[in-house]
């Protein structure tokens, strides 16, 4: 039998080798055909020129980081490259035009087409559209109005036939805009303090066991005098106004549109989420929500079993509120090691309140659809409570909803569906962008204000290619533009 020479071997030992590379190179060449395919075929790729959508989609604009708190926001650019006053809606801080900025252009978006040719948009979708006034322009909005519905925006928020238009969890989460995340620990906070924290009444305040630590804060346990009633201690949020730069309700402003545009709305649709730590010794905890001139206490028992556990308590303006609960997330003590982790989110939004441990309802929600009026403007929009022992709290964020306005860049017009409802007929819809003060939208049109279903080209499911505006030289080349995998994102 004939041996294989060491030239036969040699080719026999670079088979696999050359083996790989071939498959390699077809696995390529299948992804691109792949991809070709899927975006002719299932997908088509946008560019978003404006912030009409901000913040959940960007237009041309650029990226700061606050000298004050080390917040990174993004300012919108407008046509020729200007940027208003960049003011930082975390801490307030003012005069930040001349930081070094990151400069981005607009998202560009995967659409998915067809999407809307086997089922109607759906209310609260981000859906692109063919502009009614001009159909070679490609919209980009959020449904709000479906078909046979009678539509009005009334105090910021969306009534569809006479009743507020509510959104679920999901939704909200997809459409809330951040107002103060307690990571970012202003400089000045000492001289502006966001937080304080009080036991007892202001006019006779208690020894508190509160303090911060780091980028959270901590409560210890406090000594209690037998028989005497034991007062809540509250951790309370105080709402530094960016734009007047002085305390104030929270109102409508954008981060993307600058200081120069007005924010006259005070909003009362307000969330807060945050990571907590609950030991074994505290007996309850509370959350306190203003929304409007509607005050909501919810205290939840921790300590306590069997029949001497209290039951959980929810007050509006003072008064129990008859609830279904859903959940007791500390009911049997020795379940599970303690201190007990938990991640609390409570809303007060389109006259719902919601509370949930660990995205599990503690109740179910309480809908109100006879807001009081009229908010205290000395009064905390939020405070979180604690009876008896150690707590500890990180990653506290508040937000607030979209407030739907009636006028364009703070120009009183004559809207659509504002002073009077909107009546939409078969197959047609109404929209609106997020960034509402901005936006030219179903409300300013100048024709029709509606979108018929024939004119919708899909739903927007990713940013898929965010980049960077650098300048650099390559092979004698300028080359602008950069991609930033950090911002890729799906929309909701």
């Amino acid at each position: 039998m004939t041996q294989p020479g060491p030239q036969t071997g040699n080719r026999w030992r670079e088979n696999p080798a050359s083996g790989v590379v071939r498959q390699t190179m077809d696995l390529i060449v299948m992804l691109c055909l792949g991809v070709l395919l899927f975006r002719t075929f299932s997908a088509e790729a946008y560019v978003v020129p404006t912030g009409s959508m901000a913040p959940t989609l960007l237009g041309h604009h650029r990226e700061l980081i606050c000298p004050n708190c080390r917040y990174t926001f993004v300012i919108g650019l407008d046509e020729e490259g200007r940027q208003p006053r960049a003011v930082c809606p975390n801490c307030g801080k003012d005069g930040l035009e001349r930081l070094d900025a990151v400069e981005c252009n607009g998202d560009r978006v995967l659409v998915q087409k067809f999407l809307f040719d086997f089922r109607a948009p759906r209310r609260w979708e981000v859906a692109v559209f063919h502009f009614p006034g001009d159909p070679s322009q490609a919209y980009v909005k959020r449904v709000v109005g479906l078909p046979g519905e009678s539509v009005q925006v009334r105090d910021g928020d969306v009534y569809v036939d006479g009743r507020i238009a509510r959104k679920t969890p999901e939704e909200l989460q997809a459409m809330q805009i951040l107002v103060h995340d307690c990571r970012y620990v202003p400089d000045d906070s000492d001289r502006y303090p966001r937080w304080d924290f009080l036991r007892g009444w202001p006019r006779r305040p208690l020894p508190t066991g509160w303090r911060r630590d780091g980028t959270g804060f901590v409560h210890d346990p406090i000594a209690r005098i037998p028989g005497a009633y034991e007062p809540e201690d509250w951790l309370q949020y105080h709402h530094w106004d960016p734009v007047l730069g002085r305390y104030g309700p929270i109102r409508d402003h954008y981060p993307y549109n600058g200081g120069d545009l007005a924010a006259d709305n005070v909003i009362a649709d307000l969330a807060v989420e945050a990571v907590m730590e609950v030991g074994a010794d505290v007996e309850s905890l509370s959350i306190r929500l203003r929304s409007g001139g509607d005050r909501f206490v919810v205290r939840i028992p921790v300590n306590g079993r069997g029949a001497d556990r209290p039951s959980l308590q929810v007050a509006r303006n003072g008064r129990r509120v008859a609830v279904r609960p859903l959940l007791d997330p500390f009911e049997v003590v020795d379940s599970g090691p303690w201190p007990r982790a938990i991640r609390l989110e409570a809303s007060a939004v389109d006259h719902r309140l919601r509370v949930a441990i660990d995205g599990r309802p503690l109740f179910e929600p309480i809908d109100y659809d006879d807001p009081a009026s009229g908010p205290p403007p000395d009064e905390s929009p939020f405070g979180l409570g604690v009876r008896g022992g150690s707590v500890a709290v990180r990653d506290l964020k508040i937000f607030r909803d979209v407030y739907y306005t009636s006028t364009l860049g703070g120009i009183p017009r004559h809207p659509h569906g504002v002073s009077e409802p909107c009546r939409l007929g078969p197959d047609e819809f109404f929209v609106l962008g997020d960034n509402s003060p901005v936006s030219s939208d179903s409300r300013f049109w100048g024709g029709s204000p509606v979108v018929p279903r024939s004119m919708f080209l899909g739903k927007p499911f990713l940013v898929h290619l965010p980049g960077q505006v650098v300048a650099l030289e390559v092979f004698g080349r300028s080359v602008y533009w950069v991609p930033d995998p950090r911002r890729i994102r799906y929309i909701h």
